[in-house]
């Protein structure tokens, strides 16, 4: 499968729910399942990727839809749909969406951010979890992407923006809490135009529900993009031991048809 297939994916796996304090806490497996680091952490070690965006993308296909998912494809019965975007932000949304998709940054091969990394890429392109009693390290298949997590929950740098943020990482029980900002405000969180500027804020938990099962949920907050803080779940699932990260060919610079032609003055893409 090549880089486009890949990416079409993107918006398949959010799951919303509003407000985000209403959401219910993941359910950790059985103590004795989960393989534990010499501290007593769970061990998060291993090769993984989401499960809920591949599972949508194959019933996509068995219906004859194609893998490109939507996002009100997947998501919970009765939870509120789109996100609660303020009215300016909403109506970029929506011209970005219909005229400008070339200004997604992944069209130009930059790192997605977070959540995006592992909410849209990861459906067929794994990432791989180091971990230690210090800290966790993420390696992303996706344009060679990397995050260093440290665990001690200091504080986040001053005069420092990136497109992943900052990570800072905490243990509540069983469940690793990061807590991620000081975003550079460019990324997208999707292929629809959803987006988010440099006022973004995520709390990120992973939670071990089996040996081989991480139950992941991103609540993502700007107060200058949404009208309220919202949350999205996925399931992360272990990949086979055998398999490993390939180099991911994608260069700044690089063109996504599907982006390019579809733009300012192209409105439909012919490809489509």
């Amino acid at each position: 499968m090549g880089k486009l297939l890949r990416r079409v994916i993107g918006p398949a796996i959010v799951v919303f729910t509003l407000p985000a304090t209403a959401q219910a806490p993941q359910k950790a497996a059985p103590s004795e399942t989960i393989p534990r680091l010499a501290d007593g952490h769970p061990d998060l070690q291993g090769l993984w990727h989401n499960e809920s965006g591949y599972q949508a993308a194959m019933k996509n296909m068995r219906s004859g839809r194609g893998l490109a998912v939507a996002l009100g494809d997947f998501h919970s019965p009765g939870v509120p749909l789109p996100f609660p975007y303020l009215p300016i932000t909403g109506q970029i949304r929506e011209y970005r969406d219909l005229h400008d998709p070339y200004h997604d940054p992944e069209a130009h091969c930059h790192v997605p951010g977070v959540p995006r990394e592992t909410e849209q890429p990861s459906s067929l392109m794994p990432f791989e979890i180091i971990e230690d009693e210090k800290y966790v390290m993420i390696l992303y298949e996706y344009v060679h992407d990397v995050r260093i997590i440290p665990e001690d929950a200091s504080p986040h740098p001053k005069h420092y923006w990136a497109w992943d943020g900052d990570s800072r990482g905490h243990w509540e029980g069983d469940t690793l809490v990061v807590d991620v900002a000081n975003f550079n405000g460019r990324t997208w969180l999707d292929m629809e135009a959803n987006f988010v500027d440099e006022n973004e804020h995520v709390v990120e938990r992973y939670t071990m529900t089996s040996a081989d099962t991480i139950a992941y949920s991103a609540t993502v907050e700007d107060p200058t993009v949404f009208t309220q803080p919202w949350t999205m779940q996925i399931e992360l699932k272990r990949n086979p031991v055998k398999d490993q990260i390939v180099y991911y060919d994608c260069h700044e610079g690089e063109r996504d048809v599907q982006h390019y032609l579809k733009s300012e003055g192209n409105p439909a893409n012919p490809h489509e």
